[in-house]
């Protein structure tokens, strides 16, 4: 039996085998050939391309003999290669050899030759497979199916072209395989910024909202001629916008209000020392009349003159969001308090008005006061600063009087003198509703000091009294100070006489109002050793290093125990432990201690001290916090 040829050709899943037609029998027209051109496969030696992981292909068809029914190609009917980690390696053992050519060429290549009629078909794993690149190594293997009836059809029919090829072709790479073969590859899921709720696009929509104010007001500054302001531009959608003497001018406010118009976040706008004068003042009322969502607005110090009043007058009759409005500083006369007055009286929404450091006179005031008293909405009131003299103080004295609402009123500055000063104390007398009084610096009295300190003994509500660069002298001083010291519902916590001078009496009391309220506040002028009234001039000055040495300091509102003796000697008069003797016994204590005093002065203090619902003498304060505690009498 001749030798036969062993083929090894390797299938891809990319190719599939076409069937060979067989030559008929004793045609010899047509020799047998082995150029695998017709087929559009590679003829190249199967040794060329093992570093390539080619395939290689001869065609069998004249290794068939002439009249036989086998088919050069036999498998298993419905024979399937489900492997897809590796290539599959078709091996077949033609029945004889065509040719000694062909054996030889056999031999010459390395092919081992099989016994005659022998045909062999079997599945090797290929030579390949761990050499393969990595686009082949993603392919799947391909379906072998069929059996030799198959194969002997196919014989007839025409070897197929390149074009057909081409086809097949893409017929198996749309091939899908069954589901029992798709290899599944789990995959961890990773979370996106779509899965996540978060305020990206609210961010987004705000930057968008500035970009687009600050494109609108660069196209302003570019119509006005102007240089846009970069700090505006920064801030254009912040809730509160600080320009302070910044030299804007008219013109760069009137970008800055057209820009704002339709502005829903800013809330506070302080232009205060822009010299922006009565037109600029009036872009900021047009302004505020259009946008409610401004709730504290300052102008001051901007010239806004007469006509700049009459635009906020304006303004005020309309605006409904205003809460705090700035306007010291702007120059404004009688003429303009006659119109701001009719504003106020009207406004319903206004908090906290600022009209310092104007040029409101007597008469000015005569039509604030009205205003003041009508306005059942206004919290904070500033005219500090301005001209109203006595009959100006008076005026606005009884628009407090009559108000129900102000918390605060700053009247500083106005030379009120004592007419005016005492018209405040009288309204006070009243008021139940004013927490904070400043009324410094009006050449007021003592006699004004006195009067306050008696309002100070009904009054329960004001908490900070000022009333400081006044003429009170170191007795209005002491008064007001005893009067909170001896009132227990009065609620005052701070004290403000600044530049006023004190005397040492004034300290002490300081410290009885300290013992029982920790956290009142003071402030005082120079402490000086004998008070500045004309009943002061003929009483001798305290030498405060001296006083420490003296056993026995008598003052106007209280007496200084410096010598432990005295003490004992007054706890021996007290026969119910009380820490209270009568007047009497108290200057027999002094008598028996034997030491130099004042007797005249101290009859008029012990008859002071006296005069109290007892009839006696505390001398409880004398002595230090570990023995005031009464001890008991024995039984």
């Amino acid at each position: 039996m001749a030798e036969s040829e062993v083929l090894s050709p390797t299938f891809t899943n990319s190719v599939e085998l076409a069937s060979q037609p067989q030559q008929p029998p004793g045609d010899t027209s047509r020799p047998p050939t082995t150029n695998g051109n017709d087929q559009g496969l590679d003829t190249s030696g199967p040794n060329s391309g093992a570093g390539n992981n080619e395939t290689f292909l001869h065609d069998t068809s004249a290794l068939t003999e002439p009249g036989s029914n086998e088919s050069p190609l036999r498998s298993a009917k419905g024979t399937r290669i489900p492997k897809t980690s590796s290539r599959a390696s078709f091996v077949r053992t033609p029945g004889r050899v065509a040719s000694a050519q062909h054996a030889d060429e056999g031999k010459e290549g390395g092919l081992e030759l099989a016994e005659e009629g022998v045909l062999i078909t079997e599945l090797q794993a290929s030579d390949s497979e761990d050499k393969g690149d990595e686009g082949d190594d993603e392919r799947d293997d391909t379906l072998l199916d069929g059996d030799s009836t198959d194969a002997r059809d196919s014989q007839s029919e025409e070897r197929p072209t390149e074009l057909q090829q081409e086809e097949v072709e893409d017929s198996e790479e749309s091939f899908q395989l069954p589901l029992s073969q798709v290899m599944v590859e789990t995959v961890e899921a990773r979370p996106t910024e779509e899965d996540y709720d978060t305020d990206l696009e609210a961010d987004d929509l705000d930057d968008e909202k500035t970009d687009a104010a600050v494109s609108n007001y660069v196209n302003l500054c570019e119509q006005l001629g102007l240089v846009p302001v970069e700090y505006f531009m920064r801030h254009i959608q912040k809730p509160n916008i600080r320009m302070r003497y910044r030299g804007l001018g008219s013109d760069a406010t009137r970008a800055i209000a057209l820009s704002l118009k339709e502005n829903i976040s800013l809330e506070r706008l302080d232009l205060t020392g822009n010299w922006i004068g009565a037109e600029g003042c009036w872009y900021m009322s047009r302004l505020l009349e259009e946008n409610d969502y401004i709730t504290e607005i300052s102008i001051a110090e901007n010239r806004l003159g007469s006509a700049g009043a009459m635009h906020v007058a304006k303004m005020m009759n309309i605006n409904g969001g205003l809460r705090k409005l700035d306007l010291g500083g702007n120059e404004f006369d009688d003429k303009c308090a006659e119109a701001l007055s009719s504003a106020l009286e009207n406004n319903k929404y206004l908090r906290e008005l600022n009209l310092s450091h104007n040029q409101f006179s007597e008469v000015g005031a005569e039509f604030l006061g009205p205003a003041i008293s009508a306005n059942e909405n206004l919290d904070v009131l500033d005219l500090s600063w301005n001209h109203l003299r006595q009959r100006g103080g008076v005026a606005v004295a009884k628009g407090i009087k009559e108000n129900v609402r102000l918390k605060s009123v700053n009247l500083s500055w106005n030379g009120l003198d004592a007419v005016g000063g005492l018209a405040v104390a009288d309204a006070l007398m009243v008021n139940q509703s004013l927490l904070e009084l400043d009324i410094s610096g009006n050449r007021l009295t003592q006699e004004v000091a006195q009067k306050m300190a008696k309002v100070l003994t009904t009054n329960d509500t004001i908490k900070v009294l000022r009333m400081g660069n006044n003429l009170i002298t170191s007795a209005g001083a002491i008064a007001l100070a005893s009067a909170i010291n001896n009132t227990d519902h009065c609620e005052v916590e701070e004290l403000d006489l600044t530049d006023v001078p004190v005397e040492y009496e004034f300290l002490r009391t300081i410290e009885d109002i300290r013992s029982n309220r920790p956290n009142f506040r003071v402030k005082h002028g120079p402490l000086m050793r004998a008070g500045n009234t004309l009943d002061d001039i003929s009483k001798p000055a305290i030498d405060l290093e001296r006083m420490k040495k003296e056993p026995v300091v008598i003052l106007k509102e209280h007496i200084v125990v410096n010598d432990l003796r005295l003490l004992d000697i007054l706890k021996r008069y007290d026969e119910d432990n009380s820490l209270s003797i009568s007047a009497d016994d108290f200057v027999r204590a002094l008598e028996e201690l034997a030491v130099p005093y004042d007797k005249k002065r101290l009859q008029e203090s012990v008859d002071k001290f006296a005069a109290t619902a007892t009839g006696k003498i505390y001398f409880g304060s004398f002595i230090s916090d570990d023995t005031k505690k009464p001890t008991p009498k024995p039984s």
